[in-house]
């Protein structure tokens, strides 16, 4: 997968061994984007072939994911 797989705002499953993680993208660059993984606006350089398309996050109406940065986007 790479940049013209993702959007950012969109939700991804994180996967590093036997971890999971939800996240959601907050920019996308050439080799790999940031993602937030926890309720602070920080996010974390996730490399393209550790992300994975969540393909039900139509389902996910609320989360704290991003922090403020998601809520301010939103509102634009």
């Amino acid at each position: 997968m790479n940049k013209d797989d993702f959007e950012e705002g969109e939700y991804i499953v994180y996967v590093n061994g036997e971890k999971c993680e939800l996240g959601r993208i907050k920019t996308l660059r050439e080799d790999g984007a940031f993602v937030a993984y926890h309720e602070g606006e920080t996010g974390a350089k996730t490399p393209y072939d550790t992300m994975h398309k969540l393909i039900n996050e139509y389902t996910i109406k609320c989360t704290s994911l991003g922090g403020e940065y998601f809520k301010e986007k939103e509102n634009e």
